[in-house]
C-alpha cells in the first residue's frame, strides 16, 4: 500500500507521528538547556573561609558571591574576620553560587548603661553582660553593705543611660560590708574565659594575669590551671587577684575534667563540715553552677 495513500485514509496516525515527534524534540531542547545553564553534574566542594577577612578573599573559577548576612562585635578584632560560612565548607556547589556570612563588625555596637548601684556584685556583672559590657575592676572602700556604690568608666564616674562601645568594661566600687570581707576562690579549671572571668567577679575577686599557651582561637581555650588553687574555704580577701592559664581545649581530655568536676564537688562537701555549717546554703558560693558546661 502506498505511504501517502496510507496517510490519505488515516490522517490521524501521520498527526500522531507529528506529536510525538515534536514532542520528542522539546525534551531534547529543554535537557540542552538545563544541562547548560544548570550546570548538571558540575559541583564543587565549598571552600573554607571561616577565619580569612572578606576583602583578603582572592576570586577564583568557581566565581562565588560572598554576601554578610551578619556581624558582631568583637574587641580587639578588626572588622571583616568571618566568624561562619553557610554553606559550610565541603558541600557541594554549582560556579556562581552565593555564600552567606557573618563577620566580625567594623563599627562597635552601642550598649546602654545600667544602673547598678545597690546591687549585689553577683548581680550587678549579670546586669552588665546581659547589655553586652563587662566588669573591670573591683575597688573596695569602707561600707556597711556589701553592695555596688559606683561604677566607673576609664576612671571616671558614668551615669545610668550613657552610651557605651560593646565590650567595654565598667569598674565598680563596691562596699566591704559588715561582716568578713572574705570569699572563696571559684573552681575555674575546664571553663572558658568568659565564664572564668564571671566567676572570679562575682566572688568579689579581681581578674589578675591570663596566660595563653599556644591559643590561636580563643574560642577554644579553657583554664587548666588557676592561682590561688580552689580550696573551699572562704579564706580570700575582697578584690584579691586571680591568675589564670589557657590552653586549646582539643588538648584536654574530657575524662580529666570530669575527675576535675567531680574533685571539687568532694572538697566542696568536705568544706562545709569543715566550717561547720549545718544548713545548706542558698547561693553557690563554690562556684559548682555551670560544671555540666565543661
Amino acid at each position: 500500500m502506498d505511504k501517502g495513500n496510507f496517510f490519505q485514509k488515516h490522517p490521524w496516525v501521520l498527526h500522531a507521528l507529528i506529536a510525538i515527534g515534536v514532542s520528542l524534540l522539546i525534551v531534547v531542547v529543554v535537557f540542552i538547556i538545563l544541562k547548560h545553564y544548570g550546570r548538571v553534574g558540575q559541583e564543587y566542594p565549598t571552600p573554607y573561609v571561616v577565619g580569612q577577612y572578606v576583602d583578603e578573599l582572592e576570586s577564583d573559577n568557581l566565581q562565588l558571591q560572598y554576601v554578610i548576612i551578619d556581624s558582631v562585635y568583637q574587641q580587639g578584632k578588626r572588622g571583616g574576620y568571618i566568624l561562619r560560612q553557610d554553606p559550610d565548607s565541603g558541600s557541594m556547589i554549582k560556579t556562581g553560587r552565593k555564600i552567606y556570612l557573618t563577620v566580625t563588625a567594623f563599627v562597635p555596637d552601642n550598649a546602654i548603661v545600667p544602673d547598678l548601684r545597690s546591687l549585689s556584685v553577683r548581680h550587678a556583672i549579670s546586669q552588665l553582660e546581659n547589655v553586652g559590657l563587662h566588669g573591670g575592676k573591683l575597688v573596695f572602700v569602707d561600707d556597711p553593705h556589701h553592695v555596688v556604690l559606683e561604677q566607673k568608666y576609664k576612671g571616671r564616674t558614668v551615669n545610668e543611660g550613657r552610651r557605651l562601645e560593646k565590650g567595654a568594661m565598667v569598674d565598680l566600687v563596691v562596699g566591704r560590708g559588715s561582716g568578713s570581707a572574705q570569699s572563696i576562690v571559684p573552681y575555674m579549671v575546664g571553663m572558658s574565659p568568659t565564664k572564668a572571668r564571671r566567676s572570679i567577679l562575682s566572688a568579689s575577686l579581681n581578674i589578675g594575669a591570663e596566660h595563653y599557651d599556644g591559643i590561636t582561637d580563643m574560642s577554644h581555650a579553657i583554664v587548666y590551671k588557676q592561682s590561688p588553687e580552689y580550696s573551699g574555704r572562704t579564706d580570700t580577701e575582697y578584690g584579691s587577684r586571680i591568675e589564670l592559664w589557657y590552653c586549646d581545649k582539643s588538648v584536654v581530655a574530657m575524662e580529666e575534667l570530669e575527675r576535675m568536676k567531680q574533685r571539687q564537688i568532694e572538697d566542696s562537701i568536705r568544706a562545709l563540715y569543715e566550717q561547720g555549717d549545718d544548713d545548706t546554703p542558698s547561693h553557690d558560693p563554690y562556684g559548682l553552677t555551670g560544671l555540666d558546661e565543661f
